[in-house]
């Protein structure tokens, strides 16, 4: 081939190598423009459900209503996002809006120059409310049950005084925060944040899960630490009693209580120890009287943010969707405890 061939060549392969960087850029374009569900929501006792989707960078809480019916009520700041969205008993809505984790690798992350709001916001969408303003990280909002407060979760929060720049050791806490804007801190931790907090119908006690070793973690007692669930009484936060299972080395993720059978619902690895480097998520229920494990629930999948019906019946999550161009995304899902079916819950931004 002579060197004018050559060239023609080439000009159609640079051609067709850009058309293609175009399209593939136009469909990420797209992809991040279409809103997606960030696996944030909230059911409340009346079947409305809250949840958070994200366009284009931004934001936005929605409700999706008994008959279907969707609304936008709430969009964050640029650059923030929306955690953790709870409904009071009084029908409103209070959501983290948050700068987020901060960049850095782990040990360099400088949580206290982090900015969070918990915003409440009307039923109806109108008006909105900052109750509580905060350096840090908040991470988790929950409803207590039987008393008008939040309980809320959060990394080196503070209320007042001046963030110490530098990277200081990892201290997570859990806060009690009523409707008047009193915020009071219950107890916190060194090197752990408690995941899957679970309250008591009478607001009395929480079901937690941390790392075994988190009274005195070592470099070497983390890497061999199991994640187990502790309960504690709210009213006596210092000392927290682990809840005894049947095998209880094999590490859980998600725990949701189940007050009228006296049970729990617990996600694990059901292929923990055999050698497999896929692990194989599930649901579980177990005895609380015995400790004993019972039957599988068949998700099969790995589940977060599990969230029970108010009348014990159904349990809802969130799954995270692979995507091509590796954006996070989740779908929502109700299970059927009874009958065993799921349910994928469509959500949407507001109806036209």
């Amino acid at each position: 081939m002579n060197k004018k061939g050559m060239a023609v060549v080439f000009s159609l392969i640079a051609v067709v190598t850009a058309g293609l960087a175009a399209a593939g850029g136009m469909v990420e374009s797209e992809e991040k423009a279409k809103p997606s569900f960030t696996g944030e929501y909230s059911v409340a006792p009346d079947g409305r459900i809250a949840y958070v989707m994200e366009s284009n960078g931004s934001q936005t809480l929605y409700v999706k209503g008994r008959e279907s019916e969707r609304s936008g009520v709430y969009t964050a700041e640029e650059s923030q996002k929306l955690w953790s969205p709870v409904f009071n008993e009084n029908g409103d809505l209070s959501v983290i809006e948050t700068s987020g984790y901060p960049e850095g690798a782990p040990g360099e992350q400088e949580f206290q120059l982090a900015h969070s709001d918990i915003v409440t916001i009307s039923a109806e969408g109108g008006k909105i409310e900052t109750v509580l303003q905060a350096r840090g990280v908040l991470t988790n909002l929950k409803k207590d049950p039987a008393h008008e407060r939040l309980f809320v979760q959060g990394i080196h929060v503070s209320t007042q005084g001046e963030p110490e720049e530098g990277f200081k050791p990892m201290e997570s806490g859990l806060y009690t925060l009523k409707p008047d804007g009193v915020f009071e801190e219950i107890r916190t931790f060194d090197t752990y944040s408690p995941g899957s907090l679970s309250i008591s119908n009478n607001g009395e006690k929480m079901l937690m899960i941390l790392a075994d070793d988190y009274k005195n973690a070592t470099p070497d007692s983390m890497f061999e630490s199991v994640q187990r669930i502790y309960e504690m009484n709210i009213a006596e936060p210092g000392k927290l009693n682990p809840v005894p299972l049947e095998n209880n080395d094999v590490p859980v993720s998600e725990v949701v209580q189940l007050e009228k059978e006296n049970k729990l619902l617990v996600q694990t690895i059901m292929n923990y120890g055999e050698g497999d480097p896929l692990f194989q998520y599930d649901m579980v229920t177990f005895d609380r009287a015995t400790g004993e494990k019972g039957e599988r629930l068949g998700i099969n999948e790995s589940v977060q943010h599990t969230q029970l019906s108010q009348g014990e019946s159904e349990i809802y999550y969130s799954k995270e969707k692979d995507r091509q161009n590796q954006q996070q995304s989740f779908e929502l899902f109700r299970y059927h405890l009874e009958s065993g079916e799921e349910e994928k819950i469509e959500l949407t931004p507001q109806s036209s």
